[in-house]
This record gives structure tokens, sequence and C-alpha cells, in this order.
């Protein structure tokens, strides 16, 4: 009855770390990240991701030649509502791509401004779609700590379409904001936890007649923590600020916070944030006021459950039996419980040896067991898929069984001297290595718990 509970207890534990693991979704731009800013992260080879995001911020434009306009009067809104489409080539490749159409529109006090390097006289409201992103990342492990990951990203934004302006008083030739040219956007991230950081630049193409317009480079970090099984708590805070070009907008902070609730294991999830710009907030307060907002619907699947793991039956207990023989009574012992044993196995990423959450949550288990039965040994052994050359397909799985055992120790106290870990490569493949799905599943480490005690 013990083991009977025990096994539940470790599957109840195994889908808590499922549900609780740190889902990932696409952001506004359709690259995976949190609202606005990429994380590391990238979909697994050949999953589809969805996003649909509308937002709004409040910006202030550039000044125009010859003046300087008070800052309060070249307030303007930008309003965006974009749809994306990503796919994972590999387990840490993917390409995304997204488009949608966006509006600027100056705020009350107008009094002329610059967007785009394009001087705006009196009150405008100009419609246009946005640029056509084409993305790609890639995602690096590093082998000092394999929970920290890196990202780098490339994107190109192509000009579609044509804009609506209406203007009170503009410039004959300006029919775009944007500029009629491509943009090139290059970019790291690196995600440690429920923190990431990054920058980027983006080089900007130019409107006809040579105008110039400024490049953007930026630097933010951001947060994400899941407060609940399905409810994640977002915040970011980046600074974009202007190189170059003709007549540049005023640089700016951001401030953004909200949370993405995540629809059971559907893959589902539904945004929500509210930003400031803190630079207005700074100079002028909530006159007029420096907040807008962003919703959004995205879908990314979720990973699969880990198996329960396996448990062997102890055997049934021995009775004593009593024989009488005239007046003596002689009464048999027991024998001393048999040892069972407990299989569980946990897959790795490509190249990393960093436990997943699902791993962790199979790991918990095993160490309750373990601790239930303080006789209890384990035997930890790793396993490759055959990507890679024998000695480094060695290596790995070397570290994968260490990462195992660091955890049961390091997390849960476990005696070193009770496990033994030991590093097959990509000898005895349990799955067949020449598919993606085979591939994975040889990405393994398998733990042998041995119960001394039969309980």
């Amino acid at each position: 009855m013990k083991a009977k509970r025990t096994a539940l207890l470790g599957i109840l534990v195994c889908l808590i770390g499922a549900a609780a693991s740190a889902q990932i979704a696409p952001s506004s731009s359709g690259d995976i990240g949190l609202f606005t800013i990429p994380t590391a992260d990238v979909p697994r080879a050949g999953q589809l991701t969805l996003g649909v995001y509308g937002w709004k911020e409040q910006l202030a434009a550039g000044n125009l030649f010859g003046s300087d306009t008070d800052f309060r009067s070249r307030l303007y809104s930008h309003w965006a509502g974009e749809g994306s489409l990503g796919l994972g080539l590999t387990d840490n490749w993917t390409i995304n791509v997204s488009a949608g159409a966006e509006r600027f529109e100056s705020r009350g006090g107008w009094r002329g401004g610059s967007l785009g390097s394009i001087q705006f006289f009196g009150p405008f409201r100009a419609d246009e779609p946005r640029k056509l992103r084409i993305g790609t990342k890639y995602r690096l492990f590093s082998e000092a700590d394999s929970d920290f990951r890196l990202g780098l990203w490339l994107a190109a934004y192509v000009p579609m379409g044509q804009s609506s302006i209406h203007v009170d008083q503009v410039d004959a030739d300006v029919d775009r904001v944007k500029s009629r040219r491509t943009d090139w956007e290059w970019g790291v991230t690196g995600t440690k936890g429920i923190i990431t950081g990054m920058l980027s630049y983006q080089l900007s193409g130019r409107h006809d007649a040579d105008i110039r317009v400024a490049n953007r480079f930026r630097v933010g970090v951001g947060v994400d923590v899941p407060v609940l099984p399905f409810l994640h708590v977002i915040g970011e805070l980046d600074r974009v600020t202007m190189d170059g070009g003709d007549l540049p907008e005023e640089p700016y902070s951001m401030m953004t916070g909200g949370a993405r609730f995540f629809i059971g294991r559907t893959g589902w999830a539904v945004s929500g944030a509210i930003n400031t710009n803190l630079d207005m907030l700074i100079k002028h307060g909530f006159s007029p006021a420096p907040i807008g907002g962003l919703i959004g619907v995205s879908y990314a699947a979720w990973p699969p459950l880990p198996p329960p793991p396996v448990v062997i039956p102890a055997p049934a207990p021995v009775t004593p039996v009593v024989v009488e023989e005239q007046t003596e009574t002689v009464t048999t012992t027991p024998p001393p419980p048999t040892p069972r044993t407990t299989r569980d196995e946990i897959q790795f990423d490509a190249g990393s040896a960093r436990l997943t959450n699902i791993a962790k949550a199979i790991l918990d288990g095993i160490a309750l067991r373990m601790k239930n039965d303080l006789n209890a040994t384990a035997v930890v052994t790793g396993y490759s898929d055959n990507a890679g050359g024998e000695p480094s397909n060695l290596a790995i799985s070397g570290k994968r069984a260490d990462a195992a055992k660091e955890y049961l120790v390091t997390r849960h106290g476990i005696d070193p001297n009770r496990i033994t870990t030991a590093a097959r490569g990509s000898a005895e493949a349990a799955y067949d290595n020449a598919t993606p799905e085979g591939r994975a599943k040889n990405r393994r480490a398998v733990i042998v718990v041995t119960l001394v005690s039969g309980t």
C-alpha cells in the first residue's frame, strides 16, 4: 500500500511540475518572448506558433528644422495590430513572420514635429500597413551554466502597401510615415530562470529624395514569474535611443507590466498589459496621460507530460508458521524483505545537459522514494543521440548523469555516496536515431533506484 501511495505522489509531483513550467509564447513581433522583448527560447522542431496582438503607446516626435518646439506640443499616439506565424526548424533554430497595420495620430496641443524624418506642421492622422517582418533566431547553451540560454536573431522589415495620411498642412510629397526601403535588425538576448536581458540595433532604410531615417538602438530587461500553474506575471523595462538621421524622434523608456494566462494545457494564452512612457511621465506627469496598453492571443504547443515512474511491486509478505509438536512450539521468522527497483527516464535538449522542468519534477519523485527508504541506492546512466562524434557524445552523456545526481544531492539533500553515475554516449540506443523523435528520446538519462527495505 505504501508503494502505491509513493507512486501516486510521484505522478502528482510530475503533473504539478509540468503545469508550472515556464511555457513559451510568441511576443508582439512574432518571436518567442515576453510582451515585446524576445527571450532566448525557441519552439521545438516542427512546432508552429501563432500570435495576434494589438497595442497603443504614447510617444514624442522630433523637432522641426530650425525650431525648438516644446516637448509637450510634439506628443503623438501610436496604435498597432499585428499577426504572426512561427516555426521551429530544429530544437534550437526558429523562423517567424509577422505583418499588420498601424496608425500615427497627433495629440492635443500639437504644434509641429517630425516622424520618420518627415515634418508635420499641423495635426495629422496617418494609417499604413506595418512592414512585413521576416526573422530568424538561433539558441545557444552555456557550458558553464546549462540553465543560461543565449539567443541571436536577425530580421528584415519589408515595406508593404500604401498609407493614408490626413493632415491640415504638410509637404505635398509626403505619402508615408515609415521609410520606403527595407530595415534590418539584429540583436542578442540572454535568459536565465525568470530574467531576460536583450539589446538590438535597427538599420533604417531611407525615404525617397534621400531623406535619412534615424537608426534605433534598444536595450531592455524583463521578468516572467509563474505565480500559478497557468498564470504568469510579466514585467518589462526598455530604452530606445535614436542614432543619426534627419530630425530624429525623441528617445524614450517604456515600462510594461501585465499578465499572461494559459488556457489549461491547450497551448493557447491570453495576454494583457499596461505600458507607460517614463520620459513623458517625468517631464509632465499625467497631463496628458503617458499610458497605453497591450492585449494579445497566442498559441504554442505544451510539452508532453512525463511518463509515470515504473514501480515493481514487492513480493507478498510471508506469514509466520506455527508448528505444534507435543508441548514444543516452533515459530519461523519471515525472511528479510526482497529488494525491488524502480526505473525512470528523463530527456534533454540537443547538445544540452540542462534539466528541464519536467525532468526536475521526475527527480523530485525519485528523491521522495529515496527519503522514504534510507537504504535505497540509485544508478544514473546518461546517454546521447548519434549526432556528434563519440568522444563528445560520451562527454555530454556524462554531464547529463552528473546533472541529475547534482539535483538530487543539492536540491533534496540525498547522500552522494548513495548515487552512482555512468556514461554510455550513443551506445545502447533505445530508440531509432534515424528520426528526429528517436534522437530526442535517446538524449536521456535513466535512473534505476533499488529500494532495499522493500517498502
